[in-house]
């Protein structure tokens, strides 16, 4: 008994015979099952472009995408109907029914395009692909469309963003890396590194990289306190100084995130960011601020050496022949005005003694810091001025810079407490501790605000800042309105290896900026 079959092709012709007869047609029928199972439309050609069978996807996607109606009618040849479609250009058009017609002709096997649908309101983006499939005695081509307006534009989106954060990573001289923390070598380098330090790429993957190029002043540092931090924080923010190809010196501030596993560092990422012009810029003000002060202080010596030396002495002269003068004289009345005048120039020999000390204290470059303090000290308390508490450690033997700004800014503190805040008590502290001098001036005057003006731009808080800067220390001020105010300031004593490690390199900017 033979076997009879039927099948119906849909919107096509029935096929009925034995199944020897049509052998032929079982990977045909498979190929059907196929395409009417897939999500995506899909319609099957034969060798001349006929359509021979659509899926349903097929149909519904040329509804939605308001596509030529013959581009889903079975036996209507589909490269004469997609040269006619107008929902691209007619170059497009021809384009696509030339890359599939080579697929049916066998000189491709596939063939793939994307083109932006001009029949849609929305701007869709549709990709139709064609492949080969050859079948016993016939070759079947299956074309496809596909709604591929999402991908495509996450994909644009992606590379939009990629490519301004390459711009912004380049315009603003920020490196990204990635580094494994277990052998210390670099997993990822931007292309940023090679216009930063002028090294390859492929140097940098390199084992020990990072320390070999760091700036031998700064390599023991920048190490012991990155391995810290990788080992206590999630976050952290390092400078340091590497050496770039030819000497050049670059400064980076490093902005780092920490990942861990189980508590365990693992990787580490990172931001690099070029600041050497700004350490430029920085170090060309600091040399100008240090000129100016410098210059400030040789002119007060000058001032504060004539008033002393010639000034003075003449008061002192002229007090002596005023006492002398008054001991010749015999009218009584006579006698009491010469010795008010007498008084008089004894009072103004003694504002210019006290106008001198201000000016510059010859303690401070005889007798040091200390001493020329606490003469500062007891001479407002004596004065009235100001009750003055002072506490200090034996200090070592200190440069004459930090000598300076110490005592400015300890002079300038009380000065504002007399002068501005009210205040009827002070108390100083001077110390010295892990190789740095700290300073405290506190007093119980009125305060100020913080935000005010009064911080941010008063010459005080700017004279004060200043100085700090030349020397490398720091300042911390705090008030509240009626609740006095505290200034505390700390300079560490460098070595002088490395003050003069710092030196050379601002002298090395400064020639090469």
């Amino acid at each position: 008994m033979v076997e009879k079959f039927e099948h119906q092709y849909e919107d096509s012709y029935p096929i009925i015979g034995t199944v020897s007869e049509h052998a032929e047609l079982v990977p045909e029928l498979y190929l059907r099952a196929f395409v009417d199972s897939h999500s995506t439309g899909v319609a099957v050609l034969n060798g001349s472009g006929t359509i021979l069978y659509v899926n349903r996807a097929w149909r519904e996607f040329a509804l939605q995408h308001g596509l030529h109606a013959n581009l889903y009618g079975i036996g209507s040849n589909y490269l004469n109907v997609r040269r006619t479609t107008l929902d691209t250009s007619i170059d497009e058009s021809h384009l696509i029914a030339d890359g599939i017609d080579e697929v049916l002709v066998g000189k491709a096997t596939e063939f793939q395009h994307e083109y932006l649908n001009r029949n849609s309101i929305d701007r869709r983006w549709i990709r139709v692909h064609a492949g080969r499939f050859d079948l016993p005695r016939a070759c079947r081509v299956l074309v496809t469309h596909e709604d591929v307006t999402e991908s495509r534009q996450t994909t644009e989106t992606r590379q939009k963003a990629a490519e301004h954060l390459r711009r912004l990573l380049d315009a603003t001289h920020i490196l990204p890396w990635e580094a494994d923390f277990s052998t210390s070598m670099y997993t990822y380098v931007g292309e940023q590194a090679v216009d930063i330090l002028g090294y390859p790429l492929e140097d940098w993957y390199e084992p020990d990289f990072w320390p070999k190029h760091l700036h031998p002043a700064d390599r023991e540092r920048a190490m012991a306190t990155a391995t810290r931090y990788i080992q206590t924080r999630n976050n952290y923010e390092l400078e340091f100084r590497m050496l770039a190809r030819g000497g050049r010196i670059v400064w980076l501030h490093n902005i780092v995130t920490v990942d861990r596993e189980d508590g365990i560092p693992r990787t580490v990422r990172g931001f690099s960011i070029d600041i050497t012009e700004s350490k430029v810029k920085e170090a060309a003000l600091s040399e100008l601020s240090g000129r100016l002060i410098n210059a400030q202080e040789e002119e007060r010596r000058r001032v504060a050496r004539e008033l002393h030396d010639d000034l003075n002495q003449r008061m002192a002269l002229l007090s002596i022949e005023m006492e002398q003068l008054g001991q010749a004289i015999k009218p009584r009345a006579l006698r009491r005005r010469l010795e008010s005048l007498q008084s008089q120039a004894r009072e103004i020999s003694a504002d210019i003694h006290r106008l001198s000390y201000k000016l510059h204290p010859s303690k401070l470059d005889h007798l040091g810091l200390g001493a020329a303090i606490r003469s500062l000290c007891q001479e407002l308390s004596e004065a009235g001025q100001l009750d003055v508490e002072l506490t200090q450690d034996e200090l070592p033997e200190l440069p004459k810079d930090i000598t300076l700004c110490v005592f400015r800014i300890a002079q300038e503190a009380l000065r504002n407490s007399v002068k501005h805040s009210g205040a009827k008590t002070a108390r100083v502290t001077l110390g010295y501790q892990d190789h740095e001098i700290t300073l405290s001036v506190s007093d119980d005057g009125s305060g100020f605000d913080m935000y005010s003006d009064a911080m941010r731009r008063g010459l005080g808080f700017t004279s004060m800042r200043e100085r700090l800067r030349i020397v490398n220390g720091t300042m911390n001020v705090q008030s509240r309105p009626n609740e006095g105010t505290t200034i505390k300031v700390s300079v560490p004593l460098l070595p002088k290896s490395t003050v003069a490690a710092a030196q050379s390199v601002a002298l090395f900017h400064g020639r090469h900026s």
